[in-house]
């Protein structure tokens, strides 16, 4: 009887033990994760374009500026080296990228008018197909055409996941990891739950 006490006695403090591992590792991955998050978002610059209306007219128009400015995008802002070289050309270009937006309205026989700013704005996660974002504040070039009160559009300008052909990467393997490959991220994890049961 005594022994089956004990038993249960050491069975039930290696599940509090395992417990309390387990909440620390994953407290620690948590941390972790919200870390890279938060240099992705550091590290990225993206472009946030926001329609007049949902009408299909406007959501039109809304893509053919979508066209324009990617195409009007100056080489300084594609081969940037560093967050901060992709905002400056940016902020450098954004008259010329104006003029893109009002031109393809002008030529779709839009009345709306462009507002482009270049700011910090909060975004909630994104799952792109072939990356994903995490959520939070990021440095983004806005484009508001008329009321913009319809649905929007998003990509990433820096580095530049949204221009074709463009090879872009993060600064960090982690941050990779993160916004190209999530599984590899889960992995992590239970490799080193693995580990720990193991020793």
């Amino acid at each position: 009887m005594l022994k089956k006490l004990e038993k249960k006695r050491r069975v039930l403090e290696l599940g509090f033990a395992l417990g309390f591992a387990l909440t620390v590792l994953l407290t620690a991955f948590a941390a972790h994760r919200r870390q890279v998050a938060d240099r992705v978002c550091a590290d990225t610059v993206r472009l946030h374009i926001l329609a007049n209306s949902d009408t299909l007219e406007d959501q039109l128009v809304k893509l053919q500026v979508r066209d324009a400015i990617l195409a009007a995008l100056p080489d300084s802002v594609l081969q940037a080296d560093t967050t901060t070289g992709a905002e400056a050309a940016l902020r450098q270009a954004l008259p010329v990228l104006h003029q893109a937006a009002q031109q393809a309205m002008y030529k779709a026989h839009s009345p709306q008018t462009a507002r482009l700013k270049l700011e910090r704005l909060d975004f909630a996660p994104r799952d792109y197909g072939s990356f994903a974002l995490p959520g939070g504040r990021y440095t983004a070039l806005r484009v508001e055409l008329g009321e913009g009160k319809g649905h929007n559009w998003f990509c990433v300008l820096y580095p530049a996941l949204c221009v074709s052909g463009a090879q872009a990467k993060y600064p960090s393997q982690a941050e990779n990891a993160l916004v190209f490959g999530r599984y590899e991220v889960r992995f992590a994890v239970v490799d080193a739950v693995k580990n720990w049961i193991q020793q």
